[in-house]
């Protein structure tokens, strides 16, 4: 994935960014359910700030799950390591909540018959026809993750029914997901040229369920 480049990812200091962390998260914590559980996805460059905000307002954690790039982009300059992971945190809304939803049994079916560990999360990026584009052949959205990403945290932890809230809809991932899945869904986007993209999207996701 390349670094979000949108003027609303970009902050004078780690402090406006730390601001910005704490008050989405906080609302999230704030309408999710006892049973419910909150993912939160970064790379090195945010996720260790992330965390320590979700800590210390009281989110509970349960695993970090490592997404594993199978087609990683390369290190060009030879300066560090190729990035080939990044990180997805899963906590609860206190360390009260115990009757959150995991489908372990489901799991560990798809898995062969073997326990899921949190690193069996192996995954190529959003290549191909799945990547949006404009007609320039552009990247529709900087940091567009794949289906099959998103459909395993769904899967993970959700049911029939169940209510999945994007606060950063970006290109729509999510609601695809969660309308092919049967589960109800919100997406918040601030930029409106992504709205735009994400609700094409799904009008034509939706049109195509109905051939």
């Amino acid at each position: 994935m390349i670094p979000v480049d949108d003027e609303w990812d970009k902050f004078e200091s780690y402090e406006d960014y730390d601001n910005f962390t704490y008050n989405w998260i906080k609302e999230c914590q704030r309408v999710l359910k006892p049973e419910g559980t909150i993912w939160i996805i970064g790379m090195y460059h945010n996720i260790f700030r992330v965390g320590k905000i979700m800590q210390d307002i009281g989110l509970w954690f349960l695993n970090d799950v490592i997404w594993i790039k199978t087609d990683a982009l390369p290190n060009l300059n030879g300066r560090r390591f190729t990035n080939n992971h990044e990180t997805l945190i899963w906590a609860v809304k206190n360390k009260d909540s115990k009757k959150y939803t995991f489908n372990y049994e489901f799991l560990k079916r798809i898995n062969g018959g073997k326990q899921m560990k949190d690193t069996d999360w192996v995954f190529g990026l959003c290549r191909g026809q799945e990547r949006l584009r404009d007609k320039n052949g552009i990247k529709s959205h900087p940091t567009q993750k794949p289906l099959k990403l998103i459909q395993q945290v769904i899967l993970t932890a959700s049911n029939k029914g169940h209510l999945i809230l994007d606060p950063f809809m970006g290109s729509g991932t999510t609601a695809i997901v969660a309308t092919a899945l049967e589960r109800n869904w919100i997406g918040i986007e601030k930029e409106e040229k992504y709205v735009k993209i994400a609700n094409k999207r799904i009008e034509d996701y939706i049109k195509l369920k109905k051939v």
